[in-house]
């Protein structure tokens, strides 16, 4: 399985250092961590700290994805599972839960 990226690092390393409480955004298949940046800003400006996992082995843009599209869709929930769990893991507080 892919480890964490450096974005992904990035988000941790921002959401551990700041000390906000963490909030968790999750994608689902066919679409990419950037599809929550309006509500990571929103979130950002409740004072919470942001992130979104990328699936293992997501392409980076969405011009990427487009290029190849398999590539979204040979992962195991159980994979996908596994890699947020390692963020979580990694992060000094636990996530907010927003919702049901």
């Amino acid at each position: 399985m892919a480890s964490v990226s450096e974005r992904e690092n990035r988000e941790i390393e921002a959401a551990n250092s700041l000390g906000n409480t963490p909030v968790v955004f999750i994608h689902g298949l066919r679409l990419l961590p950037s599809s929550w940046a309006n509500w990571a800003d929103f979130f950002t400006r409740a004072s919470y700290a942001p992130l979104a996992p990328d699936w293992p082995d997501d392409p980076e843009t969405v011009e990427q994805a487009r290029a190849n599209p398999g590539v979204l869709v040979k992962k195991t929930l159980e994979q996908v599972a596994d890699h947020t769990t390692e963020i979580i893991n990694d992060l000094d507080k636990k996530p907010a839960v927003i919702g049901s």
